[in-house]
């Protein structure tokens, strides 16, 4: 059955005017945005297979861009942005069909999900002034705008680009929401039970204003729900007075709970998110296992939802609807305390309500469309509600000691401010952070100490507490015939005794086809020898290698998927901080992470005293994971 052409997640606004600037934005300086001088090469502004022409055609000046009869004509442009931040392209447009663009954050950060998608509409050959929506990806110093126009003779003009207000953007989201069917969103009774840590932090006044995180990771699924446009406007509607909230993700392809383990641990305890979503399949076992591990190493609310219906489904029927392993997977995921979607019942309700088959969400046999991923998104935005009945208080994983409330000495949990304002803080947990406000002529704390902060009698920066960084294959690994490189390689390493481990940076090397690699690190060197097929432990015992968590180290038809060259690199790094920087706006406040990833049991904290005029500490946040669950039970 045919499916709807629709556009991709582009918030696109189209205007037979001027573009207005509502919220008086300065405009990014681009030479020659206008077009009025001859094009020169190097210059901002990339323009390929068009060319300048003054023949009075041009709605603004005296000259605009034409594209050429044949071939793809294209503009690319890259301009400053910061990370968070909507922005706005607006330009005069002349196009014959639609076609798309894109708006890529720039970023030396590690993740899926920097490019938003844009939607070059048909003008249907009239001049018309668009403006294109996106906003920037977590860690962006940059936006790489690019629109490809259809064949033909296209036309551009006038272009601009500069940050947008929130309440722009929300209009053009609301736009392109109109073109699908209305919902009702309203909460549930069970609706945000388990996510009462993260509702918390969108409500509480006395956090830092920096931003929330939340992650989605999972498979090909995951990269097809876009960027959290639909998770960010949600929140903004919903919680006006929350924090700015940044969306990252991290897919791969065909990627099931047994594999996401390894991204779990690998990578996503070092973003120290707020919130995790898991879209993705797999069986109840491998998600058990999964959240068991995460778990005890991080406090942040997770949302698990069943995936959506596909043509192998074929129709909507009980069997088809109501599929057991997705019973199993929910029972692993409330015991452990996740917020649950029953997603799949509830795409089947909304395509049962419209009478449509499953294609109809769907832009392949298997992957949502952009309607079936609103759907699938507002499936999980109607949970992040504030519940009338929490299944936990938030205080009980995260809350905060504040040194205006000090107490006597020998407490066991609190601050006891000692001789002119030294601090020891006794807390049990696995992280704890710094709450302080900044001072314009603040200085580096640590570098403003006498003696070192002390960690149970260590120093911080020799406490033994590690994370390890993405597993990375190197760019000229051998590309497999389909799916991604970093598909075949393992998704987890696993670190030995904490007093054996050196921070360096590590690289697997593969030395033969058939599965044989070499261990190498930065400081220790050589560090063993190994084959993908067994379970490996390195000669200094820092580094193990499971087998289990190998992705496709063999592929369908039995050969070894690495080749003899390919790299898979990472880094392991002490999850301490024992520098902060308290300079900068008066009375800002803000938070830092002192050391994460410890043994879940009563801590001490030794701070020296810190002179007030280079900074104020206010306190302290402390984390503690919730004790694991029960066994499930057949």
């Amino acid at each position: 059955m045919a499916r709807a052409e629709e556009p991709e997640v582009g918030l696109t606004v189209v205007s037979g005017n001027e573009w207005t600037n509502p919220g008086g934005f300065p405009w990014l300086d681009l030479p020659n945005g206008d077009f009025e001088d001859p094009l020169t090469a190097g210059a901002i502004l990339q323009p390929g297979l068009f060319r300048r022409v003054e023949d009075g055609s041009a709605p603004s000046g005296k000259a605009c861009l034409i594209g050429r009869a044949a071939g793809r004509n294209s503009i690319h442009l890259e301009v400053p942005a910061r990370e968070g931040r909507p922005y706005v392209m607006t330009a005069w447009i002349r196009s014959e069909g639609t076609s798309q663009g894109s708006a890529t954050s720039v970023t030396d950060l590690v993740y899926f999900g920097k490019t938003s998608p844009l939607h070059l509409p048909d003008t249907r050959g009239t001049w018309q002034r668009a403006a294109f929506f996106a906003r920037a990806a977590p860690g962006a110093t940059a936006l790489h705008w690019s629109l490809t126009f259809p064949p033909g003779e296209p036309g551009i003009d006038d272009l601009r680009c500069r940050e947008a207000g929130e309440e722009e953007f929300a209009a053009a989201y609301a736009l392109w929401r109109s073109q699908f069917p209305a919902r009702d969103l309203s909460p549930r009774p069970e609706d945000g039970r388990f996510l009462a840590g993260f509702i918390a932090k969108l409500k509480d006044p006395q956090r830092p204003r920096e931003p929330l995180r939340i992650m989605g990771i999972g498979s090909s699924y995951t990269n097809m729900l876009g960027n959290g446009e639909c998770l960010i406007q949600w929140i903004r509607e919903h919680f006006p007075g929350a924090p700015p909230v940044l969306y990252e993700k991290h897919v791969g392809s065909a990627v099931e709970y047994d594999f996401t383990r390894g991204w779990m641990r690998q990578h996503v305890l070092g973003k120290k998110p707020d919130l995790v979503i898991l879209y993705s399949g797999g069986k109840a076992a491998d998600l058990d296992k999964m959240l068991g591990d995460f778990r005890q190493h991080c406090t942040a609310d997770i949302l698990v939802a069943s995936l959506h219906l596909r043509e192998q489904d074929r129709e909507i029927t009980g069997a088809t609807v109501n599929a057991p392993e997705w019973d199993a997977v929910r029972l692993v995921a409330l015991s452990h305390g996740c917020e649950w979607v029953d997603n799949r019942r509830e795409w089947a309700a909304y395509l049962r309500e419209h009478q449509q088959p499953i294609p109809w969400l769907l832009k392949d046999a298997v992957h949502q469309n952009d309607h079936g991923a609103l759907v699938i998104n507002e499936n999980i935005c109607r949970h992040l509600v504030e519940s009338a009945q929490p299944a936990y208080r938030p205080e009980e994983r995260e809350h905060s000691l504040w040194v205006k409330e000090a107490g006597p000495a020998g407490v066991a949990e609190g601050i006891e401010v000692t001789g002119e304002q030294g601090l020891v803080v006794r807390f049990r947990g696995i992280r704890i952070d710094l709450i302080g406000e900044r001072r314009p002529e603040g200085g580096m704390w640590g570098d403003g100490l006498k003696q070192p902060v002390l960690l149970d009698g260590v120093p911080l920066d020799q406490v033994p507490a590690f994370v390890t960084t993405l597993i990375l294959p190197g760019g000229g690994n051998a590309k497999p015939a389909k799916g991604l490189a970093a598909d075949r390689s393992p998704h987890q390493i696993r670190l030995g005794p904490a007093g054996s481990l050196i921070p360096q940076a590590w690289t697997l090397r593969m030395t033969s086809d058939t599965g044989d690699f070499e261990l190498l690190g930065s400081v220790t060197g050589y560090d063993g020898r190994g084959n993908n097929g067994t379970d490996f432990v390195s000669d200094s015992g820092q580094i193990s290698v499971p087998i289990a968590l190998w992705r496709r180290r063999v592929e369908a038809d039995g050969r070894h998927s690495n080749r003899a060259g390919d790299l898979f690199s990472w880094q392991v790094l002490r999850a301490t901080q024992s520098r902060v920087n308290f300079a900068g706006t008066a009375g800002e406040t803000f938070s830092v992470t002192l050391a994460d990833q410890l043994s879940n049991r009563p801590h001490v904290l030794t701070v020296p005293p810190f002179p007030e005029t280079m900074g104020k500490v206010l306190g302290f946040r402390i984390h503690r994971p919730p004790p694991p669950p029960d066994p499930i039970r057949p």
